[in-house]
């Protein structure tokens, strides 16, 4: 664990970022270590916030619930939170089909719950791993 946080400690301080208008940093699941070095790493820099993606089943919710749990702890704002693969658009017929099912509302009415905003619902896409990328 000491390796990754040392890793993210030197990415975000000794890469020359140049002018930056945003910074994506996809992290695992979870509260580890990695997402308090992070925090740590940001915390004079002019941080607007997380965005936090899910997908709808249960298990990614509650590792989501946790996420929010520890932005409000390290009083980083939450900008929203968006649902990934929600449903699948069949490139041909159009149909729409949840190929993972919200058990528990999804994303959407865990954000209501946690009170924090919900940005919106993103389609799983089989283009995704095509190379080039076309929609």
């Amino acid at each position: 664990m000491t390796f990754y946080v040392g890793l993210i400690k030197q990415f975000l301080k000794d890469v020359d970022w140049g002018e930056l208008d945003y910074l994506l940093i996809d992290t695992p699941p979870g509260t580890s270590d990695e997402h308090l070095s992070v925090v740590k790493c940001l915390k004079d820099t002019n941080l607007k916030g997380s965005i936090i993606v899910t997908t709808p089943q249960e298990a990614s919710l509650l590792d989501v619930r946790k996420e929010i749990t520890f932005c409000s702890k390290v009083n980083l704002p939450i900008i929203g939170v968006v649902e990934n693969m929600n449903v699948f658009v069949c490139p041909k017929c159009k149909i729409s089909t949840e190929i993972f099912p919200p058990t528990t509302g999804g994303g959407q009415k865990m954000a209501d719950e946690m009170k924090v905003p919900f940005l919106g619902k993103i389609p799983l896409n089989s283009q995704i791993g095509k190379y080039p990328f076309i929609l």
